[in-house]
């Protein structure tokens, strides 16, 4: 199958821009596992996959070896690794740093071009609409979503981060921050851990909200609601 893209704007852009300059990015259905690359060389090679396996943690193991010691590794005819290092804090004068400030951060991976070559695929298509990039829609105000939220809660015991941002057009990140600053704002509670948190008014506006008659409704009962995806 060959590969796929969609667009999406160039970075920075403001969202609602008219008419914003597009970058083409490939869309991926998620990565696949390693243990995947093992079947397959296994059937194609006829090396066992516990052979595979075994030739592939030595691999790592003597590159991060190597790397530890400061050196560029060449891995196959596919990439370089080196590492990157990093000062824990700020240096405007060398001489006012020592090596127990400086320390190593993450491994770098250069791809070479005899691989690049090799990765570019021949063809493309565009992507089908069920898996196009989607964004975060600036059609509501943060002030507004809230109304949303607090509307959805008088009529719902609880929402969950995938039903807020149904309600919004949120996309997952910006769905979560919207919630979890109104958690720390005491704005909503909220019960269990992602994937599974709910979220709830708090008790004491649960408990304290009125009907039309000036009689306090029944306090709704949480603490047996089961998170939902």
């Amino acid at each position: 199958m060959e590969a796929q893209y969609d667009f999406l704007p160039v970075p920075g852009t403001k969202n609602g821009e008219k008419n914003p300059k597009l970058y083409p990015k490939l869309v991926t259905r998620g990565a696949i596992p390693f243990s995947d690359i093992i079947r397959q060389i296994a059937r194609s090679s006829g090396f066992k996959e516990g052979t595979v396996i075994g030739v592939m943690e030595e691999v790592e193991k003597w590159t991060s070896f190597y790397i530890s010691r400061g050196e560029c590794v060449e891995i196959g005819h596919m990439a370089y690794a080196v590492a990157n290092l990093k000062a824990e804090k700020e240096v405007t004068d060398e001489s006012g740093i020592h090596a127990q400030n400086i320390r190593f951060d993450k491994v770098r991976f250069r791809t070479s071009k005899s691989f690049n070559r090799r990765c570019k695929s021949q063809e493309l298509s565009r992507v089908r609409t069920e898996w196009k990039f989607q964004q975060s829609s600036a059609r509501y105000s943060e002030e507004e979503r809230l109304q949303l939220l607090m509307e959805h809660l008088k009529q719902h015991p609880f929402i969950t981060r995938t039903e807020y941002g149904q309600l919004t057009g949120l996309q997952k990140s910006k769905a979560w921050k919207d919630l979890n600053g109104w958690v720390k704002s005491k704005i909503l509670g909220s019960k269990g851990k992602a994937p599974h948190k709910i979220y709830i008014l708090p008790p004491e506006t649960i408990s304290t909200a009125t009907d039309d008659s000036g009689n306090a409704p029944d306090t709704i009962q949480t603490e047996n609601l089961q998170p939902v995806r």
